[in-house]
C-alpha cells in the first residue's frame, strides 16, 4: 500500500514556483482563435457572425440591411446585416455607398467598422456605415431586380360551395439613385357558384433619391377595379415627394405626399346619372416594414386619395401583412385588407354598395 501511494505521488508533476495547474497543462494548437484561409481564387467567401461562427459560401446580395448568403451546407439563408461582424471574399463584388453615386468593384474584406475593397492595384477603405448595398460581380442590370409572388386559396364544400382565390406580386428595381416599384393584388371568389368577389389593384411608382432618405416621384400610377363596389375601373396618375423617417436594419418607415388626376368609370348608374367622373386627387401614403424576429416581418400600409370636387369618391386603402419564413425559399403570408369609399355610387338597380370592404387571406409566397 505504501509503495503504491508513493508511486502515485511520483506521477504528479512538480510545479515551479508561481506556476498554476492551467499553465502546466499542454495547450493544443487548435485552442487558439480559428481564422479562415486567406481569400484565393479557388476558395470561398467567408462570413463571421455575432456568435463568432464562420460560415463559407457565396454572397448573393446585401440590400436593405439583409445579406443573402448561399452556403453549401445550409442552402440560401438570409442574415441580418447587424449580425455580420466580418467578411472575406475571393469573388468580385460591387459595393454601393450611401450617397448612391459612389461604387467600388473588387474583392472585399470587412472587419469591425472598416471595409476595404481591392480595386485593381489600389485598396479603397471606408466606414461600414457608408455602405448601402452589395451586388455580385460588376454593376449589372440583372442584379438590381427582385420579385416576390404569392397565391392564396380558400375552399369550402358541403351545404355551401365557396371558393376564393387571391394573388399578389411585387417587382422592384433598386438602382444607385432610382427605385422602380410595381405591385398587383387580386381576389376572385364565388358562393354556391355565384360570384361574390372580383377586385384588382395594380400600382407602379418611380422614385429618384435626392439624398439617402429624401426622394421625388416624377411618375406614379394606380388602376383599381371592384365589381362589387360598382367600380369598373379607376385610374389615378400622380407625382409626389417622399421621405424615410427610419431606414434601419429592422425598421423602414416612409411617408409620401402627392397630387394628380383621377378618372372613374362605374359599372352602372341610375338613369340620368353619369357613369364617369373626372377629378383632382391629393394622395397621402405611409408604409412601415418592421422585422419582428429573424423569421417574421410585419408590413403596415395606409393610402388616402382625397378627391375634389367630388369628395364622395374619397377612398382609403389599408393593409397589414405578416410574412412568416417557412423555408429559405417559401414564406407564409397572412394579409388583411380594408378598403373604404366615403360615399359609394348607387347602381342602376338601386342597390348601394357598402362603404367598407374587408378581406383576410392566407397564402404561400416565393421570393427571387
Amino acid at each position: 500500500m505504501v509503495i503504491a501511494l508513493a508511486g502515485c505521488l511520483l506521477a504528479i508533476p512538480v510545479l515551479a514556483e508561481g506556476e498554476s495547474n492551467d499553465e502546466a497543462t499542454v495547450q493544443p494548437e487548435w485552442r487558439g482563435p480559428w481564422l479562415p484561409p486567406e481569400p484565393n481564387h479557388a476558395g470561398w467567401d467567408w462570413v463571421r457572425l455575432k456568435s463568432n461562427e464562420w460560415v463559407k459560401g457565396e454572397i448573393l446580395l446585401m440590400r436593405n440591411f439583409d445579406l443573402d448568403f448561399d452556403s453549401d451546407e445550409f442552402g440560401i439563408v438570409g442574415l441580418d446585416w447587424d449580425d455580420v461582424l466580418e467578411i472575406r471574399t475571393e469573388r468580385v463584388y460591387t459595393l454601393i455607398l450611401q450617397d448612391m453615386e459612389t461604387s467600388h468593384s473588387g474583392t472585399m474584406a470587412m472587419r469591425g467598422n472598416k471595409i476595404s475593397v481591392r480595386v485593381g492595384d489600389k485598396i479603397v477603405t471606408f466606414d461600414r456605415s457608408h455602405l448601402l448595398a452589395i451586388t455580385p460581380g460588376n454593376y449589372r442590370e440583372f442584379n438590381l431586380w427582385s420579385m416576390r409572388a404569392s397565391i392564396g386559396i380558400g375552399l369550402r364544400s358541403g351545404n355551401t360551395e365557396q371558393g376564393e382565390y387571391t394573388g399578389r406580386m411585387r417587382l422592384d428595381r433598386e438602382g444607385k439613385t432610382t427605385q422602380l416599384h410595381f405591385e398587383y393584388h387580386g381576389a376572385y371568389g364565388s358562393l354556391d357558384n355565384e360570384k361574390n368577389t372580383n377586385n384588382h389593384r395594380a400600382r407602379s411608382k418611380f422614385n429618384y433619391f435626392l439624398t439617402r432618405d429624401l426622394f421625388l416621384t416624377p411618375a406614379a400610377f394606380e388602376v383599381f377595379s371592384d365589381e362589387f363596389q360598382n367600380i369598373s375601373y379607376r385610374l389615378t396618375p400622380t407625382i409626389g415627394v417622399g421621405y424615410y423617417l427610419f431606414r434601419q436594419s429592422k425598421l423602414d418607415w416612409d411617408i409620401w405626399l402627392g397630387g394628380g388626376y383621377q378618372h372613374t368609370r362605374l359599372d352602372s348608374a341610375p338613369r340620368g346619372d353619369s357613369q364617369t367622373a373626372d377629378n383632382g386627387a391629393l394622395a397621402f401614403a405611409t408604409t412601415v416594414d418592421a422585422e419582428l424576429n429573424s423569421r417574421v416581418d410585419l408590413i403596415l400600409e395606409y393610402q388616402l386619395q382625397l378627391i375634389a370636387p367630388d369628395i364622395d369618391l374619397t377612398n382609403h386603402h389599408t393593409e397589414a401583412t405578416l410574412e412568416i419564413e417557412l423555408t429559405s425559399a417559401i414564406d407564409l403570408d397572412v394579409n388583411f385588407v380594408w378598403d373604404r369609399i366615403e360615399d359609394p355610387k348607387t347602381e342602376s338597380d338601386g342597390n348601394t354598395p357598402d362603404k367598407d370592404d374587408l378581406r383576410l387571406s392566407v397564402g404561400l409566397a416565393i421570393e427571387f
